[in-house]
């Protein structure tokens, strides 16, 4: 994983995982960060994701979804010029402010 963004593990309960990427990105890292999280997520049934402090327009961060393979919900807080990439998965949950995210990612099964 590239030194530019960073993924980290902020709480784990169950099957339940919270994490959050932050820092300057690229336009080929999409991909990289899918395969990190996939990796992360591996045996988890819900993940909360933090990508609020991406520092490139999503337009250029997202050729794909970063969003990981595995997970049956992924709880996602992030730029607004996101919303239009998660339309088409029914697994993710856009949230607009951490205390929903939170909150719907603590009451999910585990």
């Amino acid at each position: 994983m590239p030194a530019l963004f960073r993924i980290r593990v902020l709480a784990v309960s169950g099957t339940r995982l919270w994490c959050a990427g932050t820092g300057p990105v690229t336009a080929g890292l999409s991909h990289a960060v899918h395969d990190e999280l996939t990796e992360l997520c591996v045996g988890m049934t819900v993940i909360g994701l933090d990508l609020r402090e991406l520092r490139l327009p999503a337009e250029v961060f997202l050729p794909s979804a970063p969003w990981p393979d595995g997970p049956g919900t992924i709880h996602l807080l992030a730029p607004e010029g996101l919303r239009p990439r998660v339309a088409d998965d029914e697994r993710v949950h856009w949230h607009a402010d951490l205390r929903t995210a939170w909150a719907a990612w603590s009451e999910s099964s585990s």
